[in-house]
């Protein structure tokens, strides 16, 4: 506790390091890698939501491996910028651009609410799936304000539930496996040092 006058040798941590500047720069390498794939990848499954496993699963691994404090936002923003220079849709365009990095942002928020209540694995994993859950929907709103190539009419209800729950499915997943792949990758760290 430091007096006020008093000499304090407590240093302040510096607001950027190296270490910290690499956790970016390889959340943003995943979330290149992720792009390619997702623009590239032809799935037999052609469900609505699917891509959520290919780009948010291994951003949001890289975001608890690395441990940055905005990891999964930035690992949203290079899966989407590099979607978008390769054609691919799950950017929707410039327009929607903005809705998938919020999707990285609710996985960051998800990750620290479990980081700062030190919650047991299982309670940050149920955290994690949740997480997923919210950002495949904000990317289901996405696609409803870009209905261009949608399987489902914005008149059809069905379809629309139909959609929205393939979107939270494939959500719970890809939070799910990101956490489970991000916590193994974290557990086989700590064990190896």
């Amino acid at each position: 506790m430091n007096v006020h006058g008093s000499l304090s040798i407590e240093k302040e941590p510096g607001r950027w390091s190296r270490s910290l500047s690499d956790g970016y720069l390889a959340v943003a390498a995943v979330g290149i890698l992720s792009g390619i794939v997702v623009a590239y990848a032809r799935t037999p499954m052609h469900l609505p939501g699917h891509k959520a496993i290919w780009w948010m699963t291994p951003v949001l691994a890289a975001r608890l491996v690395t441990r940055t404090r905005a990891g999964a936002s930035a690992g949203a923003l290079a899966t989407a910028m590099t979607t978008l220079l390769l054609g691919g849709r799950i950017a929707g365009g410039i327009v929607q651009f903005p809705l998938v990095i919020l999707a990285g942002v609710v996985l960051d928020l998800g990750v620290q609410m479990g980081e700062r209540h030190r919650s047991s694995l299982w309670r940050k994993v149920l955290l994690l799936v949740l997480a997923g859950l919210v950002a495949n929907l904000i990317c289901f709103v996405k696609r409803l304000a870009d209905p261009i190539g949608a399987f489902f009419s914005t008149g059809n209800l069905d379809d629309m539930l139909i959609a929205g729950s393939l979107h939270a499915a494939f959500g719970c997943l890809a939070g799910l496996l990101g956490a489970g792949a991000g916590y193994a990758l974290l557990r086989v760290r700590s064990a190896s040092s």
